[in-house]
C-alpha cells in the first residue's frame, strides 16, 4: 500500500508509513462491493421473476392475473366453472373383461311366429294343398315329397294371399322330402335351419295350412324322439310332437318356439286322435336338399319318379297295415279334395293333373292341349307378376323367335312398371294340323301404368303347339287375331 503523503510503498496492513510516520488511510472497497450487492439485486429479482415465471406456465391455463381484477377461476365452453385438477391416480392393471353380446339369444313366441310367416306357404298342385317353407335363399323352398309327388310346377302362395309359380326341382321317392325352386322369394332371407338334434321337452311351434286354414300356427312340444316307421316312404328317427296339425299341414315348418329356428318337417298324424304327429328332423335332410340346390333334377326325372301317379291318391298299405291302422300321413285329407276338386275351382282347371298335360301316345290331343295351354296361361301371369321369364320357358320352342319376344316383353313391362290383371282366358277354338296345333284363346286383362291409368282390354290370340320330340308340347308362335 502506498503513503499518500510520500508515496513510499508500505505494508499490506501497515496503519502508518514507515517513511514519513503519517497515518495511511486505507481506501473503502465500494467500487467492488456495489457490483457484488446488484448482482445480489438482479439474482433476487431474476428469482421472483423465475417462480413467476413457472407459476404462469404451470397454472396459466387456470388462472388469469390481472393488476385491475381479481383471479377468476376460467369459465368452461358450457358455462361451468372447471373443477380444480386432482391428481391422477392409476391403477393397478386389470385383466380385459370379455365383452357380452346384449343381443337376444331367445325370443317370443308371437315374435317367432310373426317373423316365421313371410316364409311359409301354401302350396297347391292343381288338385291338392300342402305346406312349405324357405329353405335357402335364392327361393328354394321345402316341402314333402307326398305333397307334390308326380308334380313339376306348383303355385307358392305366400301369407300375403299372393300366388306365385315354382317348379319341383328335388324330390326322393323314399325320403318324404321334396324341393321347390321360386325366382319370386329368391331375396327374401330364409329361414334359419337347426342342424343338431332337439332334445326332448322343448317348445315348439308348428306353422302351415291345416284343412286349408292358412297362416295357422299351434304350440306345444317335442315328446318323443327317435320314432321309426315306414308308409310308402322310409321315416327314420322322426320326432314326436303334440302341437295340433291335420291335413294340409304337411310340409310345414315345425320351429323351436325360443330360437325360431327350423327343427322339423311336419309329415305325419296319429290318426285316432290328432292329439300327437311326426316331424322328420331337419338335420337328417339337409345334405339331401343342399344336394338338389346345387344340382336340379331335370323336369323329366322329377316327373317320371312317380310314374304310377295316377294312382298316387289310392296308395295300397296293404304292406303296412299296421300303420294304416293307426296313422295318416295327410294322404286321406288329399284324397278327399281330389274327389270334391275343390282347388280345381280356385284355378280354372280342366283337368285332373299334370299328365294330361302330354301329348296321348304322341298325338294331339284336344283335352292335354286345353290342359297345357291353361297352365302357360297361369305360368305367364306369374312371370309378369315376378318380372321373371323362367316360368314359361319350358313351354316355349327354344329356338323360335317367340321365345325371345316373350322374354324382352316380360323385362320391359317390369322396367316401365306396368301391372297386368286378368280377368279370363278362355279356349274358343282347337284345330289339330299334320305336325302342329292351333289354339285360339279369347282374354280380358286390364294394364295399369306408373301414373295409375288402367286400361280394359278384350282380344283373342292363336297359339301354335308343337310336339316336341314326340313328348312334350311347346309353343312355337303366337299371333293377335
Amino acid at each position: 500500500m502506498y503513503c499518500q503523503h510520500c508515496g513510499t510503498q508500505n505494508e499490506e496492513d501497515a496503519k502508518f508509513c514507515a517513511n514519513c510516520g503519517k497515518p495511511v488511510k486505507v481506501k473503502k472497497r465500494i467500487g467492488w462491493m456495489m457490483p457484488v450487492a446488484v448482482s445480489s439485486l438482479i439474482v433476487l429479482l431474476l428469482s421472483v421473476a423465475g417462480i413467476g415465471y413457472f407459476v404462469e406456465w404451470d397454472y396459466g391455463r387456470l388462472l388469469h392475473l390481472s393488476d385491475k381484477e381479481p383471479v377468476k377461476p376460467i369459465e368452461t365452453a358450457a358455462g361451468e366453472k372447471e373443477q380444480p385438477i386432482q391428481p391422477v391416480v392409476i391403477p393397478p392393471s386389470q385383466p380385459k373383461q370379455q365383452k357380452v353380446s346384449s343381443e337376444k339369444l331367445t325370443k317370443e313366441k308371437t315374435e317367432v311366429i310373426k317373423e316365421s310367416l313371410p316364409r311359409v306357404f301354401t302350396i297347391f298342385t292343381g288338385e291338392s294343398q300342402g305346406s312349405g317353407f324357405l329353405y335357402k335363399k335364392g327361393g328354394y323352398v321345402v316341402t314333402n315329397a307326398h305333397v307334390v309327388a308326380g308334380y313339376t310346377d306348383v303355385v307358392l302362395r305366400n301369407s300375403d294371399g299372393k300366388d306365385f309359380a315354382g317348379k319341383v326341382i328335388g324330390i326322393s321317392d323314399r325320403y318324404d322330402v321334396a324341393l321347390i325352386q321360386s325366382d319370386a322369394f329368391s331375396q327374401l332371407q330364409p329361414l334359419a335351419m337347426e342342424s343338431a338334434e332337439t332334445s326332448i321337452g322343448t317348445e315348439v311351434i308348428a306353422i302351415g295350412s291345416p284343412q286349408g286354414f292358412e297362416n295357422s300356427a299351434s304350440i306345444g312340444y317335442l315328446t318323443g324322439l327317435n320314432r321309426d316307421m315306414e308308409m310308402n316312404f322310409v321315416y327314420e328317427k322322426i320326432y314326436q310332437i303334440d302341437a295340433q296339425i291335420d291335413q294340409g299341414s304337411s310340409g310345414g315348418p315345425l320351429l323351436d318356439a325360443k330360437t325360431g329356428r327350423v327343427i322339423g318337417i311336419n309329415s305325419l298324424l296319429y290318426k285316432e286322435n290328432n292329439f300327437f304327429g311326426f316331424s322328420i328332423p331337419m338335420h337328417s335332410v339337409i345334405g339331401l336338399v343342399d344336394q338338389w340346390a346345387a344340382s336340379p333334377m331335370s323336369s323329366n326325372a322329377v316327373a317320371s319318379l312317380f310314374g304310377v301317379y295316377e294312382n298316387y291318391a289310392g296308395y295300397d298299405y296293404e304292406g303296412d297295415i299296421a300303420y294304416d291302422d293307426e296313422y295318416s300321413d295327410f294322404y286321406e285329407g288329399e284324397e278327399e279334395s281330389y274327389e270334391q276338386d275343390e282347388y280345381e275351382d280356385d284355378y280354372d282347371y280342366e283337368f285332373d293333373h299334370e299328365g294330361d298335360a302330354y301329348p296321348v301316345d304322341g298325338q294331339f290331343n284336344e283335352q292335354s292341349l286345353t290342359a297345357f295351354m291353361t297352365m302357360f296361361r297361369q305360368e305367364y301371369e306369374a312371370s309378369l307378376q315376378a318380372g321373371e321369364s323362367v316360368f314359361i320357358m319350358d313351354y316355349l320352342k327354344p329356338d323360335a323367335p317367340i321365345a325371345a319376344e316373350f322374354q324382352k316383353f316380360i323385362q320391359e313391362v317390369a322396367a316401365d312398371g306396368r301391372h297386368y290383371e286378368f280377368y279370363s282366358d278362355t279356349i274358343s277354338r282347337i284345330a289339330i294340323y299334320e305336325g302342329q296345333a292351333l289354339v285360339t284363346m279369347d282374354l280380358s286383362y286390364s294394364i295399369t301404368d306408373v301414373q295409375s291409368e288402367q286400361n280394359f282390354i278384350e282380344k283373342s290370340k292363336t297359339y301354335t303347339v308343337i310336339i316336341d320330340e314326340g313328348i312334350y308340347y311347346q309353343i312355337s308362335n303366337v299371333v293377335d287375331n
